[in-house]
């Protein structure tokens, strides 16, 4: 008698039947967390990355100066960020990408001329490098410029 209650008829397990059940009713439990909208603005996203960056958390970092230029591509602010980024990490090629990205969206950014500029001098493509910092002293005249353009010419005599 014990055995006919461990069974269905047609010989399937009350157990397989239970162990079927609890899974499917555990699925089926499980909240699925969907977003719909990115409720960051492309400022917030900037922030962040800034955040994570200064955290050395590069990875995310990246992603979120990405997203804020997902969410406005017409911001010159995360390009440069990024730009800023990956110099820190030695990736000067995507770093001088992310300049002239940059300087697309913003070509009358000192700020920007300037980075620029020390990065190409660092590669040595001093005439490059000269043009931007010369640009960027016509629209402001702080002294981390003034030094960029003073390491050029030093280079540029050599």
């Amino acid at each position: 008698m014990e055995e006919d209650r461990q069974h269905l008829p047609g010989g399937i397990s009350i157990a397989a039947v239970f162990l079927f059940c609890c899974i499917a009713l555990w699925s089926c439990a499980m909240p699925q967390i969907i977003v719909l909208d990115d409720p960051l603005s492309a400022p917030e996203h900037n922030d962040l990355g800034v955040v994570y960056e200064n955290k050395g958390m590069f990875d995310l970092a990246e992603k979120e100066y990405h997203k804020a230029l997902k969410k406005q591509d017409d911001w010159a602010v995360p390009c440069f960020n990024l730009g800023n980024l990956y110099y820190r990490q030695g990736n000067l090629d995507k770093a001088e990408q992310s300049f002239r990205k940059a300087l697309d969206i913003d070509a009358d950014n000192p700020d920007l001329l300037n980075n620029l500029a020390y990065l190409l001098y660092e590669q040595g493509r001093i005439a490059e490098a000269k043009a931007f910092i010369d640009r960027a002293l016509t629209i402001e005249r702080k002294p981390e410029y003034l030094d960029t353009r003073s390491k050029i010419l030093e280079k540029s005599a050599d």
